[in-house]
């Protein structure tokens, strides 16, 4: 699940790794409008300071760019994926989840129907190190919360 794997992210052992690695980061790229991601960062004040930005296009053409090319249900899994479960959430952080999920879904143009899944929702991201032009480490998620393992990818920049 995405809230929880930034909140991982910006834990303080793990910014402090990457600060004495020399890496900058993490950088959050999400889908929606401004005012969710400021909604977003708002509702999750652990993430001060944290550098964002939020694809605006109705296709997804940034994050696609940036290689998040995976919508749900459109791979066939042949195993079970690594879905971790959230573990920075307690009972007021998944009160709030539940709370804004909604109205923090990136929604098209003209607002969402009643019983249709908006595309947005259905985009999968990933996980990218860069050491300058250099991918060290690449992943992409096949079901929400799978993501890799932290420690892998410190592993892969040094940190």
């Amino acid at each position: 699940m995405c809230w929880d794997y930034a909140l991982l992210w910006c834990d303080p052992s793990i910014t402090s790794r990457l600060e004495s690695a020399g890496v900058s980061g993490p950088l959050f790229i999400s889908l929606g409008q401004p005012d969710q991601l400021k909604k977003f960062l708002d509702l999750n004040p652990e993430l001060n300071g944290a550098a964002a930005l939020v694809d605006t296009t109705e296709d997804f053409a940034a994050y696609k760019a940036a290689g998040f090319n995976y919508m749900l249900g459109e791979k066939a899994l042949d195993t079970p994926p690594d879905f971790k479960p959230p573990t920075t959430m307690g009972p007021r952080k998944w009160f709030s989840y539940m709370a804004n999920v909604v109205s923090l879904a990136p929604a098209p143009k003209g607002g969402m129907k009643f019983g249709e899944v908006p595309e947005g929702v259905k985009v999968l991201g990933g996980t990218y190190a860069l050491d300058g032009a250099d991918i060290t480490f690449s992943h992409m998620d096949e079901v929400p919360g799978a993501t890799p393992e932290i420690e892998e990818v410190l592993a892969s920049v040094g940190a």
